[in-house]
């Protein structure tokens, strides 16, 4: 059968099936479709030709973009899953999977705010128009929720109750959950409220607004490329020499709430996090706070005078 149709029918399984999101979707296909182009040249198009050798020539070619590790781990991921599909769907007839040996995932300490670093962006904020408005909102949700950029880009008008402290947003598999905002973030939130109105009625739609809640100029929901753009005005602006991302902010609520005493597991539900094994980062993100528990509960740390 053609690799390329076989994809198709992969799509549709993730989609209706799987219930994945639109990214995590794209996200597969756009590593499938290296693949399948990479075989394509070759000419191998179909699964009878598939096997581990040109899988093996594949790792080989993608080796010269010198990926990161995260990304190589990713694209393993991808093509695995699709191999899977094809085998328990008998599109080929042998288990391929069975010869790939995925590489570890090398642990990393995720870039983040400190708590004053924080301080200093919103301080640091000012805004003047109602773009900027926007902005400050943008900032003050991600940090208030820890909400992921995909998130906070498909919140719709619906999601959000003006007035009230919790928004509704649809995760990873479109699961939904609560997240809280605090009284600067519900503040600012209500000043954009009033500013989105003007945006819209300024726009070229001239009041045909669109449903998400956060709009660009034109009146049209603001892209997670476009949201991106914004955190790193203001990092630049709060001249904050770290490489920080929505992503980081989100990395910094968690570590933040983590040093003033939440627990792991309330962290995950917050985050969104299914497997506790993706929270527990934040545990080596923050040595300090283990250190300063390991002195006040150790009962040999807390008396130290004792050394008979």
């Amino acid at each position: 059968m053609d690799l390329f149709n076989c994809l198709e029918l992969y799509i549709k399984y993730l989609k209706y099936e799987k219930n994945l999101s639109l990214n995590s979707i794209n996200s597969y296909k756009k590593d499938i479709l290296q693949f399948l182009f990479f075989l394509k040249d070759r000419n191998v198009t179909g699964t009878g030709s598939l096997n581990i050798e040109v899988f093996r020539e594949f790792l080989k070619f993608i080796d010269n973009y010198k990926y990161s590790n995260r990304t190589v781990v990713r694209k393993y991921s991808s093509l695995i899953n699709f191999f899977k599909f094809l085998e328990r769907n008998d599109f080929i007839n042998f288990q391929l999977t069975q010869f790939i040996n995925v590489p570890r995932r090398r642990q990393c300490l995720y870039s983040f705010m400190s708590i004053s670093e924080t301080r200093k962006l919103f301080d640091s904020l000012k805004p003047s128009s109602d773009l900027e408005i926007r902005d400050r909102a943008i900032l003050e949700l991600l940090y208030s929720t820890g909400a992921r950029i995909s998130e906070v880009e498909n919140l719709k008008m619906k999601d959000f109750d003006i007035g009230k402290d919790e928004i509704i947003v649809t995760g990873k598999g479109r699961k939904q959950r609560f997240v809280y905002l605090n009284k600067t973030a519900l503040y600012w939130m209500e000043k954009y409220m009033e500013a989105r109105h003007r945006i819209v009625y300024s726009s070229k739609n001239r009041g045909k607004s669109d449903r998400h809640f956060f709009l660009n100029r034109f009146g049209m929901g603001l892209s997670s490329r476009s949201m991106r753009n914004i955190v790193k005005k203001y990092i630049r602006k709060a001249t904050i020499d770290k490489n920080i991302t929505p992503h980081s902010i989100r990395h910094s609520f968690a570590t933040h709430l983590l040093q003033e005493g939440a627990g792991i597991r309330e962290i995950q539900e917050l985050l969104g996090h299914e497997n506790i094994s993706t929270t527990q980062i934040y545990s080596h993100l923050n040595i300090k706070k283990l250190k300063k528990d390991y002195k006040k509960f150790h009962p040999r740390a807390k008396n130290d005078t004792d050394r008979g």
